[in-house]
């Protein structure tokens, strides 16, 4: 999924700890997968449900396969219990997010 640079700069940005990443999740959807963008956040569709931190561990796994680091570098930093989230990608660049969304 390659979007223009206007459309991802709004979506994630550069932390002296990694990159910090707005997310706008779909839980209990029929399939688990990146859908693009949502008003300035990446789109994720969840099988999990929103109920004990089921839908935010699998929001992590799923941008941790997609940009290829381990699910332990990926955190949910602010909305934990809000659709719209932010996560901090730890050890990557904002290059290596661009280039792997």
């Amino acid at each position: 999924m390659r979007k223009n640079n206007i459309e991802t700069q709004e979506v994630f940005h550069s932390t002296d700890k990694g990159v910090e990443i707005r997310v706008f999740v779909l839980p209990r959807s029929s399939q688990c997968k990146i859908a693009g963008i949502h008003d300035g956040a990446l789109k994720i569709k969840m099988t999990k449900p929103p109920v004990e931190g089921q839908a935010n561990a699998e929001c992590c796994k799923v941008v941790a396969k997609q940009l290829g680091v381990p699910k332990s570098r990926v955190k949910v930093t602010r909305g934990k219990t809000s659709r719209r989230k932010v996560l901090l990608v730890e050890g990557v660049s904002a290059r290596e997010v661009s280039e792997r969304l």
